[in-house]
């Protein structure tokens, strides 16, 4: 009887029940078809076996002597691993000088598949095993699984990826307390949610995943890191507990996440825990040590692991060396390059057990300790950096660096503060503020200060509770009623006078000021301007001088003095563009806009609304871009340019949704409804303005925009049919409301489609469609990124339509193909 094609232990059911991963079989598919050995690398649990056997079903037509399936789990010596795979291949012995000629003769004249499983445990012994194999054996092929390379020379390493997640949308409220749905058209798209569905359909049988239970699915998978064995067993929980439960109790996820008695699992892998402990356990006592005490970061480079991990059996020389060691074992996992500097991350699960080792050690406290020095010497540096001239490259690379630090900076505050260094948390604050005010951070900045400065008052220095006190007015400027943040500011200007504390009085005053505008208090608002005035120029604190500037330049205006609004506004530029810094010119750019527009220098107006808003849309910051893009859409609109102000409105609404800000999407919608009623659809701009009155409703912002449009729209078609269309898309979800809402009318005439696209257009259009974002097409194109939004303008309005979206699956190529 000849041996059977294969030793592989999935049966034919367990093959089709396999979720995912398509993609990867296919390429591996193809690689193994020209590589004599693949292995397959990742982290316990992110389903290295698993894949390796589907991969190996589906190739094994291409071996006529069959595959051989070798688990390895319980190999660690040279011998060991000679007898376990002599057993699988039904080698003797008898005729061969050792094992190892057995199992190489073997192999010498089969054209196999040899596949090696879980062979982190003696990688010297079966490294030293495949080279033989690979030298002598001509036809035989082997793919491996590791949580290592096996540092072969002909082994092409593949890292296998955790399943696709939905990414973390922000919420359209930013409090909510329910997770935000995922969309229908979506769900089949992650392999994550998918393998969470079909395993808790598998458990209770009744299991669906609904518009109201989505948005938790989608939650467990991200905080799982879309580890597939992660998913499984949280999967396998809904037979006792609903999705939102599994889900408040993940950060006790090594309690939660075991097997459900099944023994379709090895033991190593019955539970979290023992996944992590298989891993941990062949690790050298120095990589424990350094692995450990990486859990203080969310994110890291190598210069913060050699500051902060450094000691106490970890030499500096060796961090690097280690932390490639730990890299190379899949626990650590590269996170992203910011501006040539690689970052590193553990996963969630990962870092909660190395996390726990740490705590049990005893080596906590020391560590967040020098992460916390570290972290206040390199914000204040940074913040320092920004009051002098520094180029605008310089300050984006800053920016992103700050946007991939920030969950470290807000962990850094929860630590500081737990342990009572209120003083070192304020400064983590206060350093930050250039970053949180060009973000348009107000909410986030403003909680952490309010806790900090809540925090043992007495014992604050008084020089830092003055600026923390200053920056909280300022970050609630937007946020919270006129006479609140009035008595913050007046705080903070009294903790700043008794210490004589410059830069937090002048801050404070420009506040007061801007409060006052509001208020119509002119001339209140000019005396806080002058003392303003007077703190500033004891201190170096370009942030506030522009500021006052911008304050100063709106009370001119209101005053009806727009050649001193526009003089304020231009020394604004000057002393900015003299820092290189684009964030506050784009500023000032918008008001000269507005300035311009309201004296119908149309021209004028739409070049200076164009530029800022080339630099908001550069520095991706929500509230400014979708500012600027509403008030050139309006200014097309005032033009006649009907056409032309799509793409801005669009624009405006889409940022509007994605900030979270739910006063800016009811603005934004109202803005489109003024487009629809000068398109002549009056029904769809009562719709728009439905959702907007709704959304304001909620906030307790009423406006007299949503009755002007309303009355304007029942003039066209009369209030009966108003009426109907003002509640249709009252009760859909916010996400089908936006793709109602830019789901333009088609142009009628004028060149349109493919075809009137220039070959440059058609560039940046097959980009665009491949999700590249507009910096990302700039730097591929070697173009400005203004050029780059430039071009995604006309492509919209050539092709009808306002968003990225609906270029998926659509062709470009002006041939029809």
């Amino acid at each position: 009887m000849s041996p059977p094609r294969h030793n592989l232990p999935l049966s034919a059911g367990e093959f089709v029940s396999f979720v995912g991963r398509e993609r990867d079989i296919v390429d591996l598919g193809h690689l193994l078809g020209t590589a004599r050995m693949v292995t397959l690398t990742g982290a316990g649990g992110i389903g290295k076996t698993r894949l390796a056997l589907h991969l190996a079903e589906r190739v094994m037509r291409r071996f006529p002597d069959g595959i051989r399936f070798v688990d390895l789990s319980e190999a660690s010596t040279r011998d060991q691993v000679l007898r376990t795979v002599a057993l699988a291949l039904q080698a003797v012995e008898d005729d061969a000088p050792t094992m190892g000629d057995a199992v190489i003769t073997s192999l010498r004249t089969r054209n196999l598949l040899l596949l090696l499983d879980t062979c982190e445990h003696a990688v010297e012994p079966l490294a030293e095993l495949c080279r033989a194999v690979l030298r002598d054996c001509p036809r035989v092929r082997i793919l491996a699984t590791s949580r290592q390379p096996l540092h072969v020379p002909e082994e092409s390493v593949w890292r296998v990826p955790p399943l696709s997640l939905p990414a973390r949308p922000t919420p359209i409220d930013p409090y909510a307390a329910d997770p935000a749905p995922i969309p229908r058209r979506d769900t089949q798209r992650y392999e994550s949610v998918r393998l969470f569905v079909t395993r808790a359909h598998a458990a209770r049988a009744g299991f669906e995943m609904t518009r109201e239970n989505s948005g938790y699915i989608a939650e467990i998978c991200r905080m799982l890191d879309g580890i597939p064995l992660a998913i499984e067993l949280a999967a396998a929980r809904v037979r006792v507990l609903s999705v939102q439960q599994i889900l408040r109790r993940l950060d006790d996820r090594f309690q939660l996440l075991t097997s459900d008695g099944s023994e379709d699992l090895p033991a190593r892998q019955r539970t979290l825990r023992a996944v992590l402990e298989w891993s941990h356990d062949l690790l050298s006592e120095p990589e424990r040590l350094l692995l450990h005490r990486l859990s203080v970061f969310s994110t890291w480079h190598l210069e913060c692991a050699e500051d902060v991990c450094s000691g106490q059996g970890v030499d500096p020389t060796d961090i690097l060396p280690l932390h490639f060691s730990l890299l190379d074992k899949s626990l650590v996992v590269m996170d992203a390059e910011i501006d040539g500097t690689a970052h590193y991350r553990l996963t969630e699960t990962v870092r909660a057990y190395a996390a726990e080792q740490l705590a049990r050690s005893g080596g906590e406290d020391e560590r967040w300790e020098r992460y916390l020095r570290f972290c206040v010497a390199h914000l204040e540096e940074w913040s320092k950096a920004c009051c002098a001239p520094l180029s605008w490259n310089e300050r984006l690379s800053h920016l992103r660096l700050l946007d991939h630090h920030r969950d470290n900076h807000a962990r850094m505050v929860d630590w500081a503060l737990s342990r009572g260094r209120v003083d070192e948390a304020l400064r983590v604050c206060v350093a930050q503020r250039p970053y949180w005010m060009v973000r348009a951070l107000a909410s986030e900045g403003s909680r952490a200060l309010e806790r900090a400065l809540d925090s043992d008052p007495d014992g604050q220095s008084p020089h830092l509770r003055a600026r923390a006190l200053a920056l909280h007015a300022e970050l609630r400027l937007d946020l919270d009623p006129v006479p609140r943040v009035m008595t913050l500011a007046m705080c903070a200007l009294e903790a700043a006078r008794a210490c004589r504390e410059a830069g937090a009085a002048a801050s404070a005053l420009t506040t007061m000021a801007a409060l006052c505008l509001r208020t119509g208090a002119l001339e209140e608002a000019g005396r806080h301007a002058d003392r303003a005035r007077e703190w500033v120029s004891q201190v170096s604190d370009p942030l506030t001088e522009t500021a006052l500037l911008e304050v100063s330049a709106q009370l001119a205006r209101r005053r009806g003095e727009t050649a001193r609004a526009s003089a304020c506004l231009e020394q604004s530029i000057a002393l900015a563009e003299k820092l290189g810094d684009r964030w506050s010119v784009a500023r000032s750019l918008h008001v000269l806009g507005s300035i311009a527009a309201e004296h119908r220098d149309f021209t004028r107006a739409r070049d200076l609304l164009t530029e800022a808003l080339a630099v908001f849309g550069e520095l991706e910051t929500a509230p400014a871009t979708a500012h600027c893009a509403q008030d050139l859409g309006r200014l097309y609109l005032a033009q006649g340019e009907v056409l032309a102000a799509r793409e801005p409105l669009a624009t405006c609404l889409r940022v509007s949704f994605t900030s979270g800000q739910r006063i800016a999407v009811a603005g934004a919608l109202e803005a489109l409804a003024e487009l629809a009623l000068a398109e002549d659809e009056a029904e769809r701009a009562a719709a728009l303005v439905g959702v907007a009155a709704d959304l304001r409703t909620s906030l307790e912002r009423p406006s007299a925009e949503t009755l002007r449009l309303r009355s304007a729209a029942e003039r066209r078609v009369g209030g009966t049919r108003v009426a109907e269309a003002w509640n249709a898309w009252r009760s859909l979800p916010l996400e089908q409301v936006l793709d109602r809402a830019l789901a333009f009318r088609p142009v009628p005439s004028g060149p349109s489609g493919p075809e009137s696209l220039t070959p440059r257009e058609k560039e940046v259009a097959e980009l665009a469609r491949q999700g590249l974002s507009n910096r990302e097409i700039a730097e591929r194109l070697t173009i400005s990124q203004a050029t780059a939004a430039r071009h995604i303008a006309n492509i919209f309005r050539k092709l009808s339509i306002s968003s990225r979206t609906q270029l998926t699956g659509r062709s470009v190529s002006g041939n029809g193909g």
